[in-house]
């Protein structure tokens, strides 16, 4: 079994990290890969480090008919028995590899799922031999808006390194020494790209909702960085224009507000776990996740979670507020209220927290995760073995 990777970004999200870590941890369960991505990011260099074959696209977005055709020669004599696609840019690729290489070809679905049932995707779907998905809100979108059968959609929750997500009583000690927040704050913390959809503007505009009361006890961390645009040859990042202007924005509204002494802006670290031994709540607050990596690993801190009421979120907290506090998407105030929440009743902390974490370990095993795909691949194989021979006859 030897497994072709597609992901064609330089970003350094939750999908792309995903990605990452699924790959070394099939790489360690004894499958081969071959991953094609971009070079410099988060993927090239952990594959690069494991001794992992790498092929490299000059540019994002979909290839064109002749890169394909490149590719198509550059991959033909490596016996890859299967593709799997990681983005809506790498289906395409994925598809029009498929029969060239003869291989089975598995797509991962990571974002919201808007309608594809055109011509063109019906095709690029045809050729598809099974979706993966991480949440059954995803599932029944996917089965919704896509070319696909509800059969054809696999339910395979996201798998999670447990042994990061240790809580460690002097990591938590440095970290807020570090960023200059006192042991006796609670901290609401947030990891997310500095974009319009994530909401990261309505818990900056939460904020000064607060009661004096409530603002002089708490901090607000936030971690993360605008969606990436492009990378000199320096080295030097380019953001992208509207999450540049975003940041900008953030940042003149906690000067005006006067708001320096209880946010502090994080730009993205590769050791993200050791900032959430730091926090005590998690905030969510995109317009539509679909189903969040960083609730997942601040559930495996013991944190509950202030999450939209919208898309996978809601599987994850629970309807019935179990794991954390359901709130309306784009609604400052409501995130104000639910800060409030955990202010005054503090032992919710700690009793939320228990019950996510619970069900973190439950429901996002790594192994589980590992073994789930694999099966997948399996079955993928199985169909083209029979798709072979009944073609020649048997």
């Amino acid at each position: 079994m030897r497994i072709l990777h597609l992901i064609n970004s330089d970003a350094k999200g939750g999908r792309e990290l995903y990605v990452r870590d699924l790959i070394l941890n099939l790489h360690k369960a004894g499958v081969e890969n071959i991953v094609y991505c971009r070079k410099n990011t988060v993927i090239s260099e952990a594959m690069e480090e494991q001794g992992i074959k790498c092929f490299y696209f000059e540019k994002k977005g979909k290839q064109s008919f002749g890169v394909i055709s490149r590719m198509k020669k550059e991959l033909k004599a490596l016996g890859i028995t299967h593709i799997h696609s990681h983005s809506n840019n790498d289906v395409w690729t994925g598809s029009l590899l498929k029969k060239a290489l003869r291989a089975g070809h598995i797509n991962s679905v990571y974002m919201g799922a808007g309608k594809k049932r055109d011509i063109i995707h019906r095709f690029i779907y045809g050729r598809v031999d099974k979706v993966i998905t991480s949440s059954m809100f995803s599932k029944a979108e996917l089965a919704r808006n896509y070319p696909l059968s509800y059969e054809k959609i696999a339910l395979i929750r996201y798998g999670r390194e447990q042994s990061l997500f240790i809580p460690d009583s002097q990591v938590r000690q440095e970290v807020r020494t570090k960023l200059g927040t006192g042991q006796e704050k609670i901290v609401f913390g947030m990891m997310s790209r500095i974009d319009r959809g994530k909401g990261v503007q309505d818990v900056i505009e939460a904020i000064p909702l607060l009661k004096s009361e409530i603002l002089e006890k708490v901090v607000f961390w936030i971690m993360g960085e605008p969606t990436i645009d492009s990378i000199l040859p320096d080295g030097t990042i380019i953001y992208e224009k509207q999450g540049q202007e975003l940041l900008d924005y953030i940042r003149n509204f906690i000067a005006e507000h006067k708001l320096e002494n209880c946010v502090r802006l994080i730009g993205f670290d590769r050791q993200y776990h050791r900032y959430l031994n730091g926090m005590d709540v998690f905030i969510l607050s995109t317009f539509n996740e679909m189903y969040s990596l960083s609730v997942i690993d601040a559930m495996f801190m013991g944190m509950p979670v202030i999450g939209t009421d919208a898309g996978g979120t809601t599987e994850q907290i629970g309807r019935d507020n179990e794991r954390g506090i359901l709130v309306p998407p784009q609604n400052p105030l409501k995130i104000a209220e639910a800060v409030t929440s955990f202010i005054t009743n503090p032992q919710t902390i700690r009793q939320k927290g228990d019950a996510a974490k619970t069900w973190a370990k439950t429901e996002h095993d790594f192994d589980k995760a590992v073994r789930e795909v694999v099966e997948q691949y399996r079955v993928s194989v199985q169909q083209i073995i029979c798709l072979k021979n009944r073609s020649a006859g048997f």
